[in-house]
């Protein structure tokens, strides 16, 4: 066989950036070759790589040299990643840092302090790749997505009459948290979601959470299958599980369900404190 129709084969054979593209860490769902979060435990990761520095004359100055450029690196990928993360359905950290030079200096300062995750791994060039992880409930100012400091969670107004049919929850039943099925709503992961009825009525939101839960494990953890959501330590044991009926907001992070099931919420957080304790989990695309 001619020698280019080898080189063609193989070159075909091979992955193409972008087409197969795999996650930094089996924990991310959404892909990407230096930065994700794992939204199920709202964990931000980053890898860096760095080469030696040009003055270094000796093994022990080049492995240092390459290594503090490897951890910049991760640490400005991990600032680009959080810029990125939505607060809300209105706002992102970005639209936060650009408006609040506190917020900036804040964040770039606790993100600069995180220490590596995991051994590094050194190539033959010389060059080093590091990981670093930070939870985005440290590394985000409180203020920006937790309810205000002294001030309780609100109790859900009851429902307005009796609970209508076809709610996927049961009043007298006791649950371990709630799983919201948003796939093929299009919602996006945020920091401070809120839950709507069809009226607009608040069902969810950090208005009516504790303030210790919220800052702890954030408002909610996002997986991408009701099964992997039933098993998670959020609300493991007998979840609550509602569809949701469309994703809103600029940002597509808001959610909508139906009137029996908001009711059938507001009854049940009466005397159950789950949704008080941010144990609610959202299923995605």
């Amino acid at each position: 066989m001619p020698r280019f129709i080898v080189v063609f084969a193989l070159l075909l054979a091979m992955p193409v950036a972008g087409w197969a593209q795999e996650s930094i860490d089996s924990r991310c769902f959404q892909p990407s070759q230096t930065s994700c979060v794992d939204w199920e435990h709202g964990v931000a990761i980053a890898i860096g790589l760095g080469a030696p520095a040009a003055f270094a004359n000796n093994p022990a100055l080049k492995n240092l040299t390459a290594r503090r450029a490897a951890r910049l690196d991760a640490a400005r990928n991990l600032l680009e990643l959080v810029k990125g993360v939505n607060l809300n359905s209105e706002s992102t950290m970005q639209n936060a840092m650009v408006q609040d030079d506190t917020v900036r200096t804040t964040v770039e300062g606790k993100l600069h302090g995180i220490r590596e995750v995991g051994a590094p791994k050194y190539f033959s060039d010389g060059s080093i790749q590091v990981k670093l992880e930070a939870r985005l409930y440290e590394i985000i100012p409180t203020e920006l997505y937790a309810p205000q400091e002294g001030a309780g969670p609100r109790l859900l107004p009851p429902p307005g009459g009796p609970l209508g049919g076809g709610a996927g929850l049961n009043p007298q039943s006791v649950y371990s948290g709630l799983i919201i099925d948003a796939r093929g709503t299009g919602v996006a992961p945020a920091m401070s979601p809120k839950v709507f009825d069809p009226e607009g009525r608040e069902v969810y939101g950090s208005a009516y959470v504790s303030r210790e839960f919220a800052i702890s494990q954030g408002m909610v953890g996002y997986l991408k299958s009701v099964d992997a959501a039933r098993e998670s330590d959020r609300v493991k044991g007998s979840p609550a599980v509602i569809k949701a009926v469309e994703a809103k907001g600029p940002n597509n992070a808001d959610l909508v369900i139906s009137k029996e099931d908001a009711d059938a919420l507001r009854a049940i957080s009466q005397n159950q404190t789950f949704l008080r304790e941010a144990r609610v989990m959202i299923v995605l695309d």
